[in-house]
């Protein structure tokens, strides 16, 4: 067996940990500290085993047969997860990094891990417009820091690689511009996400009076920048 390792390092987790949280647009966010793990009933997870089952880590226990979860995917599941039938007051922006995992075809270190780290931010609020104007905060000021680091980005329209060309949902994506992917050297290191009120209404998250919420993530892939910054600093060398 292969032991696939991190391609990230702690001192420049923490200083990743450092730039996004002095971003204006982060500002104020509630910091989570939650599992990775998620029981497959969740519906997210259920969805996520059902749509991409190439991609699922799945656990159980041969004594427990009851005991069954999903390795998250991504940082946002669990915060939806733990506010599942809850109410939040007012615009809400949360954090959490943890790490993600997901079957790959190959492992590339830096690039395609079945493990990796990441940090999201998630945005709630009752207006569409006020998440619209936070992803493009997100974009203007995420853009702004991976440069400050030398590096060179840029913002593209994208869909999930998980849909095939076919599928009906990456169609719906694109159209309704969902999804944008923060490019370094041809590799996506980030990506920010509206999700509507798809998340928030299937894990019955409601504003104070009672009305759906939408939704919106930014998350980046630790492992991805550090490699890319470790690479200008080879050629810088």
């Amino acid at each position: 067996m292969t032991i696939h390792s991190l391609a990230i390092n702690r001192n420049h987790e923490l200083f990743l940990d450092e730039q996004l949280a002095n971003l204006k647009c982060f500002k104020g966010a509630d910091e989570k500290l939650l599992s990775p793990m998620l029981p497959q009933s969740f519906i997210l997870a259920e969805k996520y085993i059902k749509s991409f089952p190439q991609h699922a880590f799945t656990v159980s226990n041969s004594i427990q047969v009851n005991e069954k979860y999903l390795l998250s995917p991504t940082c946002c599941y669990p915060v939806f997860n733990s506010l599942k039938n809850t109410s939040l007051n007012g615009d809400t922006l949360i954090t959490h990094k943890n790490y993600c995992s997901r079957c790959e075809d190959y492992y590339q270190e830096g690039e395609r891990q079945i493990t990796f780290l990441m940090r999201e931010y998630i945005f709630f609020s009752e207006h569409l417009e006020n998440v619209q104007n936070w992803i493009e905060r997100v974009k203007e000021e995420v853009t702004e820091m991976i440069c400050s680091l030398g590096l060179e980005v840029e913002v593209e329209k994208a869909t999930d690689p998980f849909f095939n060309a076919n599928d009906f949902r990456q169609k719906f994506q694109e159209n309704q511009n969902l999804k944008s992917e923060f490019i370094v050297n041809g590799l996506a290191c980030g990506s920010v996400n509206l999700h509507l009120k798809a998340f928030s209404k299937s894990c019955s998250i409601t504003s104070g009076e009672g009305n759906d919420l939408f939704s919106a993530c930014f998350g980046l892939g630790y492992d991805r920048i550090h490699k890319q910054f470790l690479l200008k600093e080879d050629k810088a060398a």
